[in-house]
């Protein structure tokens, strides 16, 4: 199945130009922040999606730190090929009148949509051609369809980030930068950087909201997204990595003590019914 996909990062006085020619294409901000356009100021919830023959100017976001972007382009005969009963890509896609319109999505979507687009990219230094193709085309129905459902049920509000000098923190950002960056290491020096607040304010203000550290916070969260990959069949090897646990260990002594039960047995658990009479109807 034909498509391109790369990862760009963007120090703060970089720029690199965008251009779909006869395809589409999709820019996902992995992190950092990133200028678009000249007009507006991107973040990790943030996706832009070209129409054909378009080009827009990308440059870093200011500040010190890198902005990275995940740009991942399919011709039209591929987008077509992915379209099923009642589901025409190429018509949905062209429901939205910008040529590249700017979306903020729900955060747990997003970090999906960016999974994918990470394994689109290693796929094609894949060197083990066994069912290859089955794979590529699973992922890209898979990226497709969960784009097209990010476009249409996209938040209209954007929050703006914060700034130094702002008097108050919004744990509704820090959950949604969590949220959004899963998959990469995040620690509260991480969190001190990006909302410019001392980690003892975070610590206190996030134990009184959710009443969790927030590495727990973290961990659970990304349990609960593995819990989602062991549903959809992805091996258990597959689920650690994508889930953003660093070795299988932590991911199996995690698990355990979340659910009381390890990975394997929560997947036969999916394919055995009920037992026990409380739950039958």
């Amino acid at each position: 199945m034909d498509y391109s996909a790369k990862q760009l990062t963007l120090e703060p006085k970089d720029r690199v130009r965008l251009a779909t020619g006869e395809e589409y294409g999709f820019a996902l901000v992995l992190h950092g922040l990133l200028r678009a356009g000249g007009k507006w100021l991107l973040g990790a919830d943030d996706l832009l999606v070209f129409r054909q023959r378009q080009a827009l100017e990308l440059r870093g976001g200011g500040g010190n730190a890198p902005g990275t972007v995940l740009w991942v382009r399919f011709p039209l005969d591929t987008v077509n090929a992915c379209s099923g009963p009642g589901t025409d890509l190429l018509r949905s896609f062209q429901v939205n009148p910008a040529p590249v319109a700017v979306v903020h999505a729900q955060s747990q979507r997003v970090m999906l949509i960016k999974s994918l687009a990470m394994q689109l990219i290693s796929l094609r230094s894949e060197e083990d051609p066994l069912a290859l193709e089955l794979l590529e085309q699973s992922t890209v129905r898979m990226f497709l369809a969960l784009t097209l459902r990010a476009c249409a049920s996209a938040d209209p509000y954007r929050p703006q980030p914060r700034h130094r000098g702002d008097n108050q923190l919004s744990l509704d950002q820090v959950f949604r930068y969590i949220h959004a960056h899963l998959t990469e290491e995040i620690t509260l020096e991480t969190l001190e950087r990006e909302f410019f607040v001392s980690r003892h304010h975070l610590i206190r203000e996030f134990r009184k909201r959710t009443g969790q550290t927030v590495h727990r916070y973290i961990v659970k969260a990304r349990l609960d997204l593995c819990r989602q990959y062991i549903a959809q069949g992805y091996s258990i090897t597959e689920v650690y990595r994508m889930g953003g646990f660093g070795g299988y260990n932590h991911f199996f002594r995690a698990f355990k003590q979340t659910y009381g039960m390890t990975p394997g047995e929560y997947r036969n658990s999916l394919k055995t019914p009920p037992t026990d009479p409380e739950t039958r109807t």
